[in-house]
């Protein structure tokens, strides 16, 4: 049993940080450095820090404790709601990568850039949130 607490604490720590990084990215990060001089600069310095945290390191953990979990507790990603958990988990990786390897990189130099990359960014709350509701769902056997 301890096993299972022990997966899904850390899986719920890791959504935690990812979603919650996007919401502080969103709500106070971005407002703060839109009008700042250094702005370029900032986005970029940001960026690459929450991409290195946020995407690759906890997308990947996510994946794992998330697997352990499907497995130990429900044998797989054997119900709906976990199957499309894990799918929209994989839309998530490739919105992501899409950000941060393309959309992001060009958005210092072209306004359309600019503009996906944050739709990009939405998009992905908005998924990540309405995976945590799956997850919330799961839980309560719904």
């Amino acid at each position: 049993m301890f096993t299972i607490e022990l997966f899904l604490w850390l899986h719920v720590i890791l959504a935690t940080f990812w979603v919650g990084g996007m919401l502080f990215l969103s709500l106070v990060v971005v407002p703060y450095i839109r009008n700042k001089p250094f702005k370029n600069e900032a986005y970029e310095e940001v960026g690459k820090r929450f991409s290195l945290y946020g995407t690759m390191i906890t997308l990947a953990l996510l994946f794992i404790t998330g697997s352990v979990v499907a497995h130990l507790l429900h044998g797989g990603f054997t119900t709906r709601t976990l199957k499309e958990k894990l799918f929209l988990f994989f839309v998530i990786v490739a919105i992501s990568l899409l950000h941060d390897l393309w959309a992001g990189k060009k958005a210092f130099h072209s306004e359309k850039h600019r503009k996906i990359a944050r739709w990009l960014g939405i998009l992905n709350l908005v998924l990540s949130l309405l995976i945590v509701h799956l997850g919330v769902r799961i839980r309560l056997g719904l």
